[in-house]
């Protein structure tokens, strides 16, 4: 009877050492940074490119079963991220064990630039004439996001397996942005030269009035799916 004992205590250690080193398996895990890049639904404005210049990137979440993780990386310098849906950020790569997080939320800042702009979305607005105009927005601040993640169905629960490379796209939504810019407020906006085209300029020194009613809405409607 003590062997027996004996044994069912071992075997129970090592199962629960087997079911606890499960859930340390690391599944790699790309970042990608994008933009909403459909038009809006009145198909005035749409965007096309733009960039971040990150200071600090982070990653935390609970699971089902397992410790909680948080992961973060810093960069002194900045890091500079063209927006793209396809291209994985190499510099955004972890590992993180895997397993089913019920919640899994990616935090990010921006760094200050010596002036220059930290995030920049560039498009095009066609006003009712069906005339188009560039359209560039600027933001040199310094701003903190976090956003909680969500799997591709809208889901809450994210399943990262070791078997599988996993990826999340952070997507930033311009068009909502702009979504209480009046059509007036564009017809009326100053004009810059910005590379020998005509274009509407917004940031915190030109077309001010369209500016201040965008930033308060930069977190807003940003995404990050699994």
């Amino acid at each position: 009877m003590k062997k027996y004992a004996l044994f069912t205590l071992i075997l129970s250690l090592v199962l629960f050492g087997c079911k606890k080193n499960k859930f340390k398996k690391p599944t790699d895990v790309s970042i990608k940074m994008d933009i909403n890049r459909n038009a809006s639904p009145q198909e005035h404005l749409i965007f096309t490119s733009g960039s971040i210049f990150l200071g600090s990137f982070s990653i935390e979440g609970e699971r089902q079963e397992g410790e909680p993780i948080a992961f973060s990386k810093s960069f002194s310098q900045g890091l500079n991220v063209n927006f793209s849906s396809i291209s994985n950020i190499p510099e955004l790569a972890f590992d993180i064990p895997q397993g089913n997080y019920y919640e899994l939320v990616v935090s990010f800042g921006t760094l200050y630039n010596n002036g220059n702009n930290t995030v920049v979305v560039n498009g095009t607005y066609t006003n009712s004439s069906s005339v188009s105009f560039p359209l560039k927005f600027e933001f040199k601040a310094v701003d903190n996001f976090s956003i909680v993640g969500e799997d591709d169905e809208g889901g809450a629960t994210i399943v990262l397996d070791k078997e599988v490379s996993a990826s999340a796209l952070i997507k930033f939504d311009p068009v909502y942005w702009f979504g209480t810019v009046s059509n007036n407020l564009f017809d009326n906006a100053g004009l810059v030269n910005v590379s020998g085209q005509q274009t509407i300029l917004v940031n915190s020194t030109t077309n001010e009035d369209i500016y201040d009613l965008i930033v308060d809405r930069m977190e807003e409607s940003t995404q990050a799916v699994w």
